[in-house]
């Protein structure tokens, strides 16, 4: 386990990222990401994982790194290795940058692509990441938990 930690959202939602991979969503509006679009967009580029929840609230967080297999798996592109994992309304854009004064922490892996299972029990996220994958999603409908 790398990381344990706690997450409160009121957007129902967790974000994985690596801030370099949104940059270019940083002056967009704020909440770029609440239209379905663009969410999927972003998603199927691996430029961040939004894991939708269904309800706000606060969750506890695992985070390991270790192969996955027979997990649903989502690619995940890390450029600079330093992934931003944390409630969904930190997300890149409206000026800003997520920092985890806020809620959230970041984790530092080596830079590249990764495969991303997340997991849900109740109020207890899991999230598996594999060094490795292609960097893109071929998704038609939003992650939902």
């Amino acid at each position: 386990m790398i990381r344990n930690l706690t997450v409160t959202t009121d957007t129902a939602t967790i974000c994985i990222y690596d801030v370099p991979a949104l940059a270019h969503r940083k002056d967009d509006v704020g909440d770029w990401w609440s239209i379905p679009a663009r969410e999927l967009e972003e998603v199927n580029n691996g430029n961040v994982l939004f894991l939708n929840l269904g309800c706000d609230g606060t969750y506890a967080v695992d985070i390991t790194v270790e192969e996955s297999v027979g997990l649903e798996a989502f690619e995940l592109n890390a450029p600079s290795g330093r992934l931003f994992v944390g409630p969904g309304e930190l997300v890149s854009g409206g000026g800003l940058e997520p920092d985890d004064a806020w809620g959230g922490t970041f984790i530092d892996l080596p830079p590249g692509h990764y495969r991303c299972s997340p997991m849900r029990t109740g109020n207890q996220i899991s999230i598996r990441l594999a060094p490795g994958g292609v960097g893109r999603n071929a998704l038609t409908d939003l992650i939902r938990l």
